[in-house]
């Protein structure tokens, strides 16, 4: 996973899911960054899951989605866009 905040610049941090809890009425995603290591939780609160359920349903997520899951690309390319 790739992170980017507008308070850090043009850096750019990579990461991975170390654990999702539901607490309450969110759901914690947490992450560990690599350099610098950082641990940054995400909270998605119904709203938000709504919506992000919403996208990955579309059928071009899924097919992408799908791609992903039988993909053996360790690597991402990077962009400047993001």
């Amino acid at each position: 996973m790739r992170l980017r905040s507008t308070g850090l610049g043009n850096t750019e941090l990579e990461g991975k899911i170390t654990n999702i809890e539901k607490v309450g009425d969110l759901v914690i995603f947490h992450m560990r960054t690599a350099k610098p290591v950082w641990h940054i939780r995400v909270c998605f609160q119904e709203k938000d899951l709504r919506k992000l359920v919403g996208f990955v349903l579309r059928p071009k997520s899924l097919l992408y989605i799908i791609r992903a899951l039988f993909s053996n690309q360790e690597k991402v390319p990077r962009t400047e866009t993001f």
